[in-house]
């Protein structure tokens, strides 16, 4: 059974960890990897190199922070199109 509230406090790491880690490349997209981060319902990714050494990790508010930023500017170019013509 999974221990919850103050109990989690209690119990070991290897009881709560995630044992199956999924992970990404540094040449993911920031899409895929917020799609995939959605569908697995994970908050952090690591990102793996060719040999599959830590390289860094990746949170779900860098990824949301990146895509808004994109979409700003996609924003920004189709409204500069817009009022231009």
């Amino acid at each position: 059974m999974r221990k919850r509230g103050a109990s989690l406090l209690d119990c070991v790491v290897a009881d709560c960890m995630t044992a199956e880690v999924k992970t990404t490349v540094g040449s993911a997209t920031t899409r895929n990897l917020l799609s995939r981060m959605t569908e697995l319902r994970l908050r952090h990714l690591p990102v793996v190199d060719d040999h599959g050494n830590l390289a860094g990790m990746v949170s779900i508010g860098d990824v949301v922070k990146i895509r808004l930023d994109d979409l700003v500017t996609e924003v920004e170019a189709l409204h500069g199109y817009i009022t231009s013509g």
